[in-house]
């Protein structure tokens, strides 16, 4: 049997990318023209990106087994988001992180996995990241891989895309991210985590 998840709807390609306080500066003062700078031209580089559909209410999930549609409840992709990337961030020296990249490209995503014996929707497992306070929105959620029956997709086909639209830059203040989590905040739901106050991005000299 062949079993396919296919997923419509808005494309992320989001970094989040330790800064310096230099970079804060320059940030505050250019905005969105940093993405032209050479200074933040890594923007897309490295292992901090996070890549993959966004599941709101716009996006539409079509699960075929033998090319005919079955069953499935969305809600199970977004049951257990994923805290790694986060943590790790947190557990370092970094002061301040910054969000860039884009979440508005129209676009599909389909996993397809060949000679499955059985179709059993709880065999699905998602690696979903939950970002409602690193972009300020409720419900930010970012499909990034998924099994099913601990295997990953013998294929995976992004199609279609249909151009973007790149955010303006978020700065996260992580010492006050963590005196906050030190005092009992949640991590998920709640406001956007902190941006550095005025004072926090002056630099001396």
């Amino acid at each position: 049997m062949e079993l396919v998840f296919s997923v419509h709807g808005y494309s992320c390609d989001l970094a989040l990318h330790p800064i310096s306080e230099r970079t804060v500066e320059l940030i505050r003062e250019h905005g969105a023209d940093v993405y032209s700078m050479k200074p933040l031209n890594w923007w897309r580089k490295g292992k901090t990106a996070t890549w993959g559909m966004r599941i709101d209410d716009w996006c539409t999930i079509k699960v075929t087994v033998d090319k005919e549609p079955v069953a499935f409840d969305a809600g199970l992709v977004t049951e257990s988001p994923l805290r790694v990337r986060r943590r790790m961030f947190l557990d370092s020296k970094a002061k301040y992180l910054c969000v860039l990249g884009f979440d508005n490209e129209v676009c599909s995503f389909s996993w397809k996995w060949n000679n499955i014996r059985a179709y059993d929707p709880s065999l699905f497992s998602f690696m979903v990241h939950q970002w409602d306070r690193i972009m300020g929105e409720p419900d930010y959620f970012i499909l990034d891989e998924m099994r099913y029956d601990n295997a990953f997709a013998d294929l995976h086909n992004w199609c279609d895309p249909a151009g973007f639209t790149l955010v303006s830059p978020r700065i996260i203040d992580l010492d006050q991210v963590r005196e906050e989590l030190e005092r009992g905040g949640a991590e998920h739901a709640g406001p956007p985590f902190p941006s550095p106050s005025d004072e926090a991005q002056q630099v001396s000299g």
